[in-house]
């Protein structure tokens, strides 16, 4: 019972830290950029410039706070300490309940270099009519979230990331001023949408999501409970085995004990092995090895005469 909750408890924290890992700085994209805005979204002070649109793409909350914006490709390089990369980079600061994302929500960054307007301000620009490489980094100053080129546009366009039905995956395509969505789903989906949200918008309220989520973990602890209940019965078994073999080898040594103290009244001490070995021994030399093979005949010579069968020695003495 103890290994079984062992088992569930580290079961149970895995599934915690790959759920967090997965839907956590990952699920953080880049998502629509403009370099040019000359007549389009204007920041908390009135004023216009090149904006950066990061989307949660997870279904659970994640805050953007502690992460870090660039435009600089040296950051890219491994060889670089943290400090050297953090200080080509912009820091999303602390405090602010814009950079917690809901589901599928949104979070607009200036790129104006002016990090004294706010937390929504970058401490680069955007340079217009050139490529523009974006970075963004987690937390730790070396984890690669995402990153894109933007290529040259015009003025007022953007570089958006929406969904192509046909692949059945993201890419990346220019979009027209009257097309710019910042903080909204990019256009040029039309009615397609992507699994995940298709399956939300035939599921609103998660009942479905919800059966399936706990069909997968009672799936999984009745598989642990056949497992545990197997691996129970066949530890229990074994043990019974060697119990048994136990068992059988004290009682043959009891009953040999036995037939030996039997025995040894009747050989005096004497193993009963070793003292029917001895008598064999003794019947073989006997057999075999001690007598010759004689004629039973006694025969007596001799030169000198010899009164031994004179009758008077076979007649008994007559006495009056």
């Amino acid at each position: 019972m103890m290994l079984n909750r062992r088992f569930l408890g580290v079961l149970a924290g895995l599934t915690l830290v790959v759920t967090a890992f997965g839907q956590g700085a990952f699920s953080f994209k880049i998502n629509e950029v403009v370099v040019s805005n000359t007549d389009g979204l204007v920041d908390e002070y009135g004023n216009r410039a090149g904006w950066i649109e990061i989307a949660n793409t997870s279904w659970g909350t994640n805050n953007i706070r502690s992460c870090y914006l660039t435009t600089q490709r040296e950051a890219l390089n491994k060889e670089l300490s943290v400090p050297e990369r953090v200080r080509m980079m912009s820091l999303i600061p602390k405090g602010d309940d814009r950079t917690n994302l809901t589901a599928q929500k949104r979070i607009v960054f200036f790129a104006d270099g002016r990090t004294n307007l706010g937390t929504l301000h970058t401490n680069f620009e955007l340079k217009p009519g050139e490529e523009n490489f974006i970075a963004l980094f987690d937390g730790n100053g070396k984890t690669l979230l995402d990153s894109i080129t933007v290529p040259p546009l015009a003025e007022n366009q953007s570089y958006a990331r929406v969904y192509d039905a046909e692949s059945d995956a993201y890419v990346w395509v220019v979009l027209n001023a009257d097309e710019v969505t910042p903080g909204s789903p990019n256009v040029g989906q039309g009615k397609v949408q992507d699994k995940v949200a298709e399956f939300k918008e035939k599921d609103p309220h998660g009942f479905a999501m919800s059966i399936m989520a706990m069909g997968v973990v009672f799936g999984c602890l009745l598989s642990l409970y056949v497992f545990f209940r197997l691996f129970g019965y066949v530890v229990t078994l074994i043990s019974k085995l060697v119990r048994v073999r136990a068992i059988r080898a004290l009682r043959n040594q009891a009953e040999k004990a036995a037939v030996m103290a039997k025995q040894g009244m009747e050989t005096k001490g004497v193993d009963m092995k070793i003292y029917m070995a001895v008598i064999g021994m003794a019947l073989h030399d006997y057999e075999e090895d001690v007598h010759d093979v004689e004629s039973n005949v006694l025969t007596y010579h001799t030169e000198e005469h010899s009164e031994w069968s004179a009758k008077g020695y076979t007649m008994r003495e007559w006495r009056e």
